[in-house]
C-alpha cells in the first residue's frame, strides 16, 4: 500500500486487459476512519494486501463507485461479511446478484468523509468521496492519472479519451454520454466546494493538487469558466 495522506492509502491492483495488449492501470482506495475501514472500488487483491488493510481495522464499507467498477465488490463483500456495501445509483439493477446494504447518495458518509453523486451522467452515475481531515479528493472514471502508459497501444487507446498525457485529465467520455449539462455541472461545483489538496484515481496514481489546479484539467459540461 502507498500512503496517500494520513489514514488514506493507495493500492495498486492487476490491470484491466484489452485487446491488442491494452493495459489500464486500477486502483483502489483504503481509508481508515474512527468507525472502520472503507474500501473504495476494490480490485482483486493478492493475500499480502488483504492482510495490509485489515491490519489497518476491521472493515466497515466497500463501495462499488460507479456502473463500471463494480466487479470484485461482491468478493470484497464476501471477505468482509460484516461491512455494509453501497452502490452507485442503478447499480443494484445492473448487478441484481449482489445484496447491496445502501444507494450512494450525494451528502455524509461517515465523520470526515463525503459524498457527491456525480449527477447528468446517468449511464455512469459516479460517486466520488471526500476525506475531509486530508483534503483527498477519491474518484474512479472522474479523473485519471496515467502517468506511465505500459506501451504504445496503450498509449493510443487512452489517447482516444483524452487521458494519455502522463498528467491528470479527464475523460471526453463524460461530454459523450452526458444527458443533463445543468446537473452535471451543479455536481461539479459541489466537489469544487471541498478544500481538495490530494486526488486518489482508481485508474492511475494518486497526486497532490489544489482546486486551482484542477480547473484546467476538466472537459465538457465540467469546464470552468
Amino acid at each position: 500500500m502507498t500512503p496517500i495522506a494520513t489514514d488514506v492509502w493507495h493500492i495498486e491492483v492487476p490491470p484491466l486487459k484489452a485487446p491488442g495488449g491494452v493495459r489500464i492501470p486500477l486502483a483502489s482506495t483504503v481509508i481508515r476512519t474512527p468507525t472502520g475501514v472503507i474500501v473504495y472500488s476494490p480490485g482483486r487483491f493478492d493475500d499480502a494486501q488483504l492482510g495490509a488493510i485489515e491490519a489497518l481495522g476491521e472493515v466497515s464499507i466497500i463501495i462499488a463507485p460507479n456502473k463500471s467498477h463494480h466487479l470484485y465488490a461482491g468478493k470484497a463483500h464476501e471477505r468482509w461479511p460484516k461491512a455494509k456495501l453501497y452502490g452507485a445509483p442503478g447499480l443494484s439493477a445492473k448487478r441484481s446478484d449482489m445484496k447491496f446494504d445502501g444507494e450512494l447518495a450525494t451528502g455524509p458518509l461517515v465523520d470526515g468523509i463525503e459524498v457527491v453523486v456525480v449527477n447528468g451522467v446517468p449511464r455512469i452515475n459516479e460517486a466520488v468521496l471526500f476525506h475531509r481531515p486530508t483534503g483527498t479528493l477519491v474518484c474512479a472514471d472522474w479523473l485519471f492519472n496515467i502517468t506511465n502508459p505500459a506501451n504504445v497501444l496503450t498509449r493510443f487507446a487512452l489517447s482516444i479519451t483524452g487521458v494519455n498525457g502522463c498528467t491528470l485529465k479527464q475523460s471526453r467520455v463524460w461530454g459523450w454520454t452526458v444527458k443533463d449539462k445543468a446537473a452535471a455541472a451543479a455536481s461539479r461545483d459541489q466537489i469544487f466546494g471541498w478544500p481538495i489538496q490530494h486526488v486518489a484515481p482508481v485508474h492511475g496514481e494518486p497526486v497532490d493538487v489544489d482546486r486551482d489546479h484542477l480547473r484546467p484539467v476538466l472537459r465538457g459540461p465540467f469546464k470552468l469558466a
